[in-house]
């Protein structure tokens, strides 16, 4: 399951999880072109990005600041989240473990690129367009260390990691280096890779 066509894009499925919990807020962690967020009916919508990569002089986000900075300040509470800001491994764990903290019950936090195609596209720094990132690396430490959450990554969209409050058994490693020749072999355990059928079935959003 490392890439199959897309069926659902991130936004349908984030509007899905909205509906199916009859979502009242939304939060999003990077917004980009802004597209996603224009797209997402939800009665309160809240975003936050600093705004300083090329092209996004047009682009409001309600907080125009590093997600630390917004997390730091935060007192509401969330039912969906959205988190796509620095593709980097250190900056992702900071913005889950976050999200977690403000995470309403049964809500779920939305996590993009989290099933790199290619070592290239998951190298730091970026080296070519079409980057992932590291995000992945965050998505294994909490893995590993967090039992009460529910984590899984659907393979469309570059990988949409779901994580839910909940319980989950321990990811171990068994002593291999967190690398991606790895998670080549492993990708499926090590994300917990469900394909998209399985996940609308089992969350009743066919």
């Amino acid at each position: 399951m490392k890439s199959i066509p897309i069926n659902i894009g991130r936004e349908k499925l984030i509007q899905r999880l909205i509906e199916k919990i009859n979502a009242q807020s939304y939060l999003e962690i990077g917004v980009g072109d802004n597209k996603v967020f224009e797209s997402i009916k939800c009665t309160n919508k809240v975003s936050v990005d600093p705004c300083i990569s090329d092209g996004s002089e047009d682009i409001k986000p309600t907080f125009k600041m590093e997600s630390d900075e917004f997390f730091q300040q935060n007192k509401k509470t969330f039912d969906v989240i959205f988190i796509d800001g620095m593709h980097k491994a250190e900056y992702i764990e900071r913005d889950i473990n976050n999200s977690i903290s403000c995470l309403n019950h049964k809500g779920y936090i939305v996590c993009h690129d989290m099933n790199p195609l290619t070592k290239a596209s998951q190298i730091v720094p970026r080296i070519q367009h079409h980057w992932h990132g590291d995000v992945w690396k965050a998505w294994m430490n909490i893995r590993q260390t967090n039992p009460n959450l529910s984590m899984c990554v659907i393979p469309e969209d570059c990988g949409l990691g779901i994580i839910q409050k909940g319980s989950q058994k321990l990811l171990d490693v068994k002593g291999l280096d967190i690398t991606y020749e790895n998670l080549e072999k492993y990708r499926e355990e090590w994300l917990n890779l469900i394909s998209l059928k399985e996940f609308l079935n089992k969350h009743g959003l066919q």
